[in-house]
């Protein structure tokens, strides 16, 4: 990993945890703007695996680990962080599997299948291949109360399971207690949006990261942005509230960001911006809405 120069703490995998929570003690304390070599731990945490070996041989408990919490100096409650993923390079094999009645569909399991990447693509089967976009499927901060499980999004983040969350992009997150308490985890090197079948191709990975504080900038869930898109997430038990809150924080964004009318904020999310499902398999529903940045070159804030 290129560092430009500096030479970035590490921050290891073994500072795992499996919950997002205000009551676990900081593995580490960032500086604002600090770069960070951040080493994640695929969705199944390094148990013993095989191929031929199916899902249902796991111990559950000790899948989905996160690495954290880091402690952001200078975050207090009312400001939001910004996270950037600056770089991101894969840990040994991915690997993937269908675990019964967990997905979308009801499906039998399907034995696990170990990948690895040449030349940026992964030979899925014969005559299939599909490209590395490693993403991670994880990245929170601890939630306003309580504990919440590593596999559940929220407010404060989670499980998005988003695949824009990747090298390039930067995720923005309400911050409810000092320090933020920052976690990421169940990294992959391919994933659709929806991730229907309940896994993607797991693989750790370490990434380069980059934290920003943003004070007095109070948001209500987190949100991205790369290079071509501002990226609002609306997020519910219900699909529907998930899209209808997707389409919400658009239109927010539109009014407070960009200066728009509200109802020409609206007319703009119908016309210019795309809905996707990001999450459709935990219980929790995530919807994400693409703002394209390129419409708004000649537009300026009031």
């Amino acid at each position: 990993m290129s560092s430009n120069g500096d030479d970035p703490r590490r921050i290891s995998r073994a500072n795992r945890v499996f919950s997002y929570s205000a009551d676990h003690a900081p593995c580490a304390r960032i500086e604002p703007g600090e770069r960070i070599i951040v080493e994640t731990t695929n969705a199944f945490g390094d148990q013993k695996l095989e191929p031929g070996d199916t899902l249902d041989q796991l111990d559950f408990d000790a899948c989905d680990p996160l690495t954290g919490p880091l402690f952001v100096e200078g975050a207090e409650p009312g400001d939001s962080i910004a996270v950037h993923i600056e770089h991101i390079e894969l840990i040994g094999t991915g690997v993937q599997g269908i675990i019964a009645d967990f997905g979308i569909l009801e499906w039998d399991r399907l034995p696990l299948h170990f990948f690895t990447p040449e030349n940026g693509r992964i030979r899925w089967l014969r005559g299939i291949e599909i490209d590395v976009r490693p993403n991670l499927g994880a990245m929170g901060v601890a939630p306003a109360s309580g504990s919440v499980p590593s596999i559940e999004p929220g407010d404060h983040g989670g499980n998005q399971d988003a695949k824009h969350v990747c090298a390039g992009s930067a995720v923005h997150f309400p911050v409810f207690h000092p320090g933020a308490l920052f976690y990421t985890g169940d990294p992959h090197s391919a994933q659709g949006d929806g991730e229907v079948s309940g896994t993607a191709i797991e693989h750790s990975l370490t990434g380069i990261f980059r934290f920003i504080v943003h004070k007095k900038t109070a948001i209500k869930g987190p949100r991205a942005e790369d290079a071509d898109y501002y990226i609002m997430m609306g997020i519910d038990f219900d699909l529907d509230r998930a899209m209808r809150l997707a389409v919400q924080e658009v239109v927010t964004f539109l009014i407070s960001e960009k200066g728009l009318q509200p109802g020409y904020a609206y007319s703009l999310a119908s016309i210019a911006v795309d809905f996707h499902v990001a999450e459709a398999v935990d219980q929790t529903q995530v919807v994400t809405g693409k703002i394209p940045k390129s419409i708004f070159k000649k537009v300026k804030k009031n």
